[in-house]
């Protein structure tokens, strides 16, 4: 199943995307702890933000223990959107060179309801190709099914005459090279097929079907028509020959 038709919108998603197995809790603690405090010794000072190693080690601590489902690196992606006022807080967070856990919190809590989106709209997308993708394989081994069976099919057809022809059979007959018209035939068959559909009776006799079917009859009844063409090509060179 080739799912490769989804694209991520950006870079971000991307990444929110494929950091899903490297998530904070789905890896082994003190390899957490590495990957959180390298990510926020780096980050941090661009921001402004002041501190040293004990106060990094505690903040790293905090993350890992409470935001175990992202992967370190979305954190950088978290303060990015931030920066860029993607994310949607409650007011205004501002550092002024200092933070602590209740503003990263902040920031970070702000980014799960982002990067929940993002998910969910990426797994309905995933979803849907591979209902798509089921539902072609499906229709495939239908169709080849569906060919397999058709010589057998029409061997063992019991009906009396061209009305009893499935309507799809004439486009297999087609697709099976079983029918091929002589000079002046398939004209003379549409017209035989005009003729008949302007004697059909309408399907019921309430008075809207009645009006219905005269109004048909009236412009000549020529989707019936092509119908009965249809059919009684099939019957005559296919079934009857």
């Amino acid at each position: 199943m080739n799912l490769a038709k989804y694209q991520p919108h950006n870079q971000d998603e991307q990444s929110i995307i494929e950091s899903r197995p490297n998530r904070i809790a789905n890896i082994e603690p003190k390899d957490a702890f590495r990957n959180v405090l390298n990510v926020i010794s780096s980050l941090f000072p661009v921001y402004g933000i002041d501190g040293d190693l004990t106060f990094y080690s505690t903040v790293t601590k905090e993350i890992v223990k409470t935001f175990g489902q992202i992967a370190a690196n979305e954190i950088e992606i978290a303060f990015r959107l931030f920066a860029a006022q993607s994310l949607d807080l409650d007011d205004d967070v501002k550092f002024y060179g200092k933070a602590n856990m209740h503003t990263i919190g902040k920031i970070l809590n702000a980014y799960l309801v982002y990067r929940r989106k993002i998910i969910a709209a990426h797994d309905n997308e995933v979803a849907a190709l591979r209902h798509n993708a089921n539902m072609e394989e499906k229709a495939r081994k239908a169709r080849e099914e569906l060919y397999a069976n058709f010589p057998t099919m029409l061997k063992e057809f019991k009906g009396k005459d061209y009305t009893s022809v499935p309507l799809y059979w004439y486009d297999m007959c087609v697709q099976f090279g079983m029918i091929e018209y002589e000079e002046g035939e398939k004209r003379a068959l549409w017209e035989e097929a005009q003729a008949l559909a302007l004697k059909e009776p309408p399907e019921s006799m309430d008075l809207m079907t009645i009006r219905s079917h005269a109004k048909k009859i009236e412009q000549g009844n020529t989707r019936r028509a092509a119908v009965i063409a249809q059919q009684l090509a099939v019957w005559r060179k296919v079934l009857k020959k």
